[in-house]
């Protein structure tokens, strides 16, 4: 494993560690899930993925750039870089998306 993976490795592991100091610095509260009605529910969840979407993606297209600048013209490299980029883009929009997804799907079930 070369220096610069282990770098950034750590660095990722850090971002992780520091999501839930964020988190606890910002007053979270868990509470039952029970009590809330379906809608809140799917609400509070895609609220946490879409926080964890916005500090993981940065760090996944700053990751596959990386790759790209460093393949040193090895085609695997690069096509792997592309791969992680789009994953990336790909799984924010979809994250950004998921409010208009939940609204269609709600009103598709509830017959509005």
């Amino acid at each position: 494993m070369s220096i610069i993976s282990k770098v950034f490795g750590s660095l990722f592991v850090a971002a992780v560690l520091l999501v839930g100091r964020i988190v606890a610095a910002e007053g979270f509260e868990f509470t039952n899930p029970v009590n809330k009605n379906l809608d809140q529910l799917i609400s509070g969840v895609m609220g946490f993925l879409f926080g964890v979407a916005l500090l993981v993606c940065p760090i996944l297209i700053i990751w596959g750039g990386f790759m790209i600048a460093t393949s040193g013209g090895d085609q695997e490299k690069t096509k792997k870089g592309k791969q992680i980029i789009t994953a990336a883009v790909v799984g924010l929009t979809i994250i950004a998306l998921s409010s208009v997804i939940k609204a269609i799907i709600y009103d598709v079930i509830t017959a509005k």
